[in-house]
């Protein structure tokens, strides 16, 4: 048995990533994987996404493992959870072919870290073929993985770009909206301090003018 783990920081919100995640596949970077199929998608009561998908891929099986696969279509069911609370995407999956020659297994974890998110990504396997050949085909599959992986953060790393890409005009326009209503509000409170200011002023002339008038009649009348 071989174990397997890496890691990494994408410098994007997880919110982008995640968004990236379900639109991993296909790829320009990883044209093994054929495509994914959704078997079942729900929202449990505290409002965490469940989805069950079915993975499938091209092994590109070395030629000495041929014999014994025969098939070189993979297929591997994904279970994944999304807690938009907690703000993580975990995963685990395995494959669910060929299960009587060698088992994979594979952990993934997303998780928000701030502005960026946290990738946390390990796995295991085992061949059960012969003794000559399980330790060249879990060597294999290290390498394997290993550059599937490299290839995976290339792919999610140029679909967070595009999706912050096609994000941008609507956060512009948002933006452009919050900033209009701003200056709308700012210009109601300005007109409405001026029309206050102005009632202020004419109250105090009419008060003055009472004022005067009251003590021109007093002089009158002292005087006379």
């Amino acid at each position: 048995m071989k174990f397997w783990q890496s890691s990494h920081v994408f410098q994007h919100p997880w919110s982008t990533v995640t968004q990236a995640f379900w639109r991993k596949y296909p790829n320009d970077y990883q044209s093994s994987v054929y495509g994914t199929d959704v078997i079942e998608r729900y929202v449990d009561a505290d409002g965490k996404l469940h989805s069950k998908r079915l993975i499938i891929s091209d092994w590109n099986i070395p030629s000495f493992m041929k014999f014994f696969f025969g098939e070189t279509r993979g297929y591997a069911v994904e279970y994944s959870i999304v807690d938009p609370v907690e703000q993580t995407l975990t995963l685990r999956s395995q494959n669910i072919n060929a299960v009587s020659m060698f088992s994979m297994r594979e952990e993934i974890c997303y998780k928000s870290v701030g502005e960026t998110t946290q990738l946390n990504h390990q796995a295991e396997f085992l061949f059960s073929v012969s003794r000559i050949v399980d330790e060249a085909a879990e060597n294999w599959l290290v390498g394997t993985i290993t550059e599937a992986a490299r290839k995976g953060l290339m792919a999610m790393e140029s679909i967070s770009v595009k999706v912050e890409d096609e994000m941008r005009p609507a956060l512009t326009a948002i933006d452009d909206i919050i900033s209009t209503e701003t200056i709308r509000s700012a210009r109601k409170s300005i007109d409405s301090s001026i029309t206050d200011a102005e009632k202020f002023i004419d109250s105090s002339i009419e008060y003055i003018d009472s004022s005067v008038d009251s003590l021109t009649q007093e002089s009158s009348v002292k005087f006379t």
